[in-house]
């Protein structure tokens, strides 16, 4: 019996080996995956790091950007606010002038609109009550064609209507001022905000 007792300790010793060396090897693959396992995470990590980072970036430049365009339109309102109190402060000026220099500006208008042809004249009350009586005889005489101031009275403060036919030239200060506002409004930039 005592050779059956020992091939059973031999099978039995073989099979521990066996079984320690199965389980040190699972212990070694067990570690090697779980190596390969927390390398595959720190790559996810780094990964996932730096797609947030890319995405706080973006973020970030987008904000930026908001906020700058959102500086610039007030920026801009501002200085649309301000060529606006320009415009009408110079539109006050012209409109207070003296009345030779109102009247002026109505022949020049006149002069350079009538073509030759008869017209019709209307004027503001406060032009047309500071009138001198030789301004439309010198007007025709100018103009080589009969001028005369018409019977109604412009809802203006300053320039004229100039009725020449069938045509109406509107001269009225604004008249003048829309139809140069953006000429106007373009100068008006440049003097206040062209870069030195």
């Amino acid at each position: 019996m005592a050779g059956i007792d020992s091939i059973i300790d031999r099978i039995l010793k073989d099979a521990r080996e066996s079984a320690d060396a199965r389980v040190a090897r699972a212990e070694e693959d067990a570690g090697k995956l779980i190596d390969k396992k927390k390398a595959q995470a720190k790559e996810e990590e780094a990964r996932m790091l730096k797609e947030a980072e890319a995405v706080i970036a973006s973020q970030s430049k987008q904000q930026r950007a908001t906020q700058n365009t959102k500086s610039q339109r007030r920026i801009l309102t501002e200085r649309v606010a301000m060529i606006d109190e320009i415009i009408e402060e110079a539109r006050k000026r012209i409109s207070n002038l003296p009345s030779e220099e109102r009247l002026a500006m109505v022949k020049s208008f006149v002069l350079s609109n009538s073509e030759g042809q008869d017209g019709e004249l209307i004027l503001s009350d406060k032009d047309r009550s500071a009138l001198p009586g030789s301004f439309l005889a010198e007007l025709s005489e100018a103009t080589h064609s009969t001028i005369k101031l018409s019977d109604r009275t412009g809802s203006f403060d300053a320039g004229c209507i100039l009725i020449c036919g069938d045509y109406e030239y509107n001269g009225t200060l604004d008249a003048i001022v829309a139809d140069k506002e953006s000429e106007i409004r373009d100068k008006i930039n440049q003097v206040l905000f062209a870069k030195k």
